[in-house]
């Protein structure tokens, strides 16, 4: 769900059910990743499969490190090859509320892009403007909207000469993804996704579907929880394809703040 999709999931934060109470902003990072107890970090790793779904050697790509402050927000995304290489890394600045502030992302040390919102009195983001690696302005975005919880509902995307660029609209249940699509500058849907869930609030199967030229392409991705720690966070789990063919399994290590 990555570039108007992409703001989207990067700036997207949100509040999903928890089964243990927590003293947490409705917007923290945890609640919307649907992680419980203190958790400071998350490093899952990709490994192969063979045709029954056992699990095989590490894949190359990808571990990817998450990093939260002590109020749950995220504050660094990194994304590296098994030999640790090719890194990708995000980090985030945030206003008082909370609110993503400004996302700045780079390549083995080298910015790529960054983004910077705006948000009004109320503390609700009204713009947003996206830079190149040379910080001149890419894109912009306006008539941002979001729902209780700070997670993005609709923007309008404009090119760097104020050219219209397309929309995004994204459809929530609470505080759950359940589907959006974006627009191109015609109207045309070029991306749709749908999400379903578990009674645990675990994604349990994504539907997404990408326009390319004029051909659709569409991906089913299911997910299988294989096991979980005491603080019933998944540690392990199998995706698979539409039809169960597995694809992958995914180990995850949760470091926990120790007060």
């Amino acid at each position: 769900m990555k570039k108007i999709i992409f703001l989207s999931a990067i700036i997207a934060f949100s509040f999903s059910c928890n089964e243990k109470k927590q003293e947490l902003p409705k917007n923290s990072d945890l609640l919307s990743d649907n992680l419980k107890g203190k958790v400071e970090q998350t490093v899952t790793t990709n490994y192969r499969v063979d045709g029954t779904g056992k699990i095989g050697d590490q894949d190359s790509c990808c571990v990817v490190t998450v990093k939260y402050d002590k109020k749950g927000y995220l504050t660094e995304y990194t994304s590296s090859n098994k030999a640790g290489t090719d890194v990708d890394k995000e980090t985030m600045t945030r206003y008082a509320n909370g609110a993503m502030k400004d996302i700045k992302n780079s390549k083995n040390g080298n910015q790529t892009f960054s983004v910077s919102l705006k948000v009004g009195n109320d503390g609700k983001y009204i713009s947003a403007e996206q830079l190149d690696s040379s910080n001149k302005l890419k894109y912009y975005f306006s008539e941002i909207t979001q729902n209780d919880y700070g997670q993005l509902t609709g923007m309008k995307k404009y090119n760097a000469d104020s050219t219209f660029g397309g929309t995004m609209a994204d459809n929530y249940d609470k505080s759950k993804f359940t589907s959006g699509e974006s627009k191109d500058s015609t109207g045309k849907v070029i991306q749709s996704s749908v999400s379903k869930y578990d009674d645990k609030n675990n994604i349990i199967e994504s539907d997404v579907k990408n326009v390319v030229r004029d051909s659709t392409i569409n991906r089913v991705t299911k997910y299988k929880y294989d096991s979980f720690d005491d603080q019933g966070n998944w540690t392990q789990r199998t995706e698979t394809n539409g039809n169960g063919k597995p694809l992958k399994i995914i180990k995850r290590e949760i470091t926990y703040y120790n007060d």
